[in-house]
C-alpha cells in the first residue's frame, strides 16, 4: 500500500542530550543527532518502517535542500517538494534528567508562489495513494482552502483519510468524508470546547464535556475521532466510545509519538483491522516511538545519551 503523507511545514530536528539542563549557564551536550521531522514526515518515516510506502508532500527551500533531501532518503521516504523561497525552520529536543524539552522555531511564511506548484504534485501523485494522512499546521502563506481541497479530492478518489490538524482547519475539512480524527485531547478541547488543556495534563474531568462532540461528529460525518492524551488511556469513537490503555514506560523521548500513533493506526485500518485492534497497536507504536532516542522511529539503533559523570571518568 502506499499513504501520501501531507505536512506543510517542515523542519530539521536536532536532539541534544544534557545531563543537567541550568538557565543562565552554558549547557554542553553529551550528544546529539540531526533528523528531518514535521508531523507528517514522523508519519512517514514509521509508515515505511512498518513495510509500507509513504511519500511526503512538502515544501522545502533555502541552503539545505539538498541536505534535507539526503536525510529523507536515509529514511526511504520520497519526497515531493516545491521550493518555498524561505529558509526552512530548526526545532531543539534537549533530553535531560528524564525529561523531554521541546524548543519550537515558527516558520516563516512561504512565498506566494509555492502553493500552485505544492497543489500540481498533490494532482499528480494522490490517485496512485490509498490514503492521505495530513498532519500539523500549514505554514503561513498558503490558502485556507488547500487542506480542504486537498481532502474533497482524495475522498472523491476513494483513499482513507487521517487528519491531525486542528482549529478551524479540522472543522472544515469534516464535510468531505473524512474518516479519522486524530488531535491530541489538548488540540480537540482547544477546537471543539475553546478550552486551553497542557498535552501531559490528566484530562479526566473533560470526558463529560468531550464524548458528546466525539458522538456528534460520527452521527454528523460518519467520522472516527481518536484523541492521544500523553501517558494517559486514549479516548476514541467509532461507532461508539471506548479508551485504550497506554503502558506504563520510561520515556526516552517522547517527540514523535503522537505521529507515530497516526502511521500504525493510518497502517492497522488500510490492513482491514478495525478501529479498537488499530488503536492500540497505535498505541503499541507510540510507546516504542517514546523509548528510541530520536524522534519519530521505531527503530533503535543503539545510541544513547552519554551520563556526563560517565562521560568525566575517561
Amino acid at each position: 500500500m502506499k499513504v501520501l503523507s501531507v505536512c506543510l511545514n517542515p523542519t530539521f530536528q536536532y536532539t541534544l542530550c544534557i545531563p543537567a539542563l541550568t538557565l543562565g549557564e552554558v549547557n554542553r551536550a553529551t550528544a546529539h543527532y540531526l533528523d528531518v521531522a514535521g508531523k507528517g514526515m514522523n508519519t512517514a518515516r514509521i509508515i515505511t518502517q512498518l513495510g509500507e510506502e509513504a511519500l511526503w508532500l512538502s515544501h522545502l527551500g533555502g541552503s539545505r535542500i539538498a541536505e534535507m533531501l539526503d536525510l529523507c532518503s536515509r529514511d526511504n521516504v520520497e519526497v515531493l517538494w516545491a521550493d518555498s523561497k524561505r529558509e526552512m525552520r530548526s526545532c531543539i529536543t534537549i533530553l535531560s534528567d528524564g525529561a523531554t524539552t521541546e524548543l519550537v522555531q515558527e516558520p516563516y511564511p512561504v512565498d506566494a508562489s509555492v502553493e500552485r506548484p505544492i497543489r500540481e504534485l498533490f494532482e499528480a501523485n494522490y490517485r496512485s495513494c490509498d490514503a492521505m494522512v495530513i498532519a500539523g499546521t500549514r505554514a503561513p502563506g498558503y490558502s485556507e482552502e488547500i487542506y480542504i481541497d486537498f481532502v474533497r479530492m482524495a475522498k472523491a478518489a476513494g483513499l482513507f483519510v487521517l487528519l491531525d490538524i486542528k482549529g478551524d482547519d479540522l472543522k472544515a475539512c469534516l464535510p468531505y468524508g473524512v474518516d479519522v480524527i486524530k488531535p491530541n485531547l489538548s488540540e480537540a478541547a482547544q477546537t471543539f470546547l475553546s478550552l486551553e488543556v497542557g498535552e501531559t495534563e490528566d484530562t479526566s474531568s473533560l470526558k463529560e464535556k468531550i464524548v458528546p462532540f466525539m458522538a456528534e461528529i460520527y452521527r454528523t460525518y460518519k467520522t472516527a475521532s481518536v484523541f492521544t492524551r500523553g501517558g494517559f488511556d486514549v479516548w476514541a469513537y467509532g461507532p461508539s466510545f471506548f479508551t485504550v490503555p497506554v503502558e506504563r514506560v520510561k520515556a526516552v523521548n517522547t517527540i514523535g509519538s503522537g505521529d507515530s500513533f497516526n502511521g500504525a493506526l493510518t497502517v492497522e485500518l488500510l490492513r482491514g483491522s478495525d478501529l479498537q485492534h488499530a488503536v492500540a497497536r497505535a498505541t503499541a507504536v507510540a510507546t516504542m516511538n517514546a523509548k528510541t532516542l530520536r524522534p519519530g522511529t521505531i527503530i533503535d539503533r543503539g545510541e544513547r545519551c552519554i551520563e556526563r559523570n560517565s562521560e568525566q571518568s575517561h
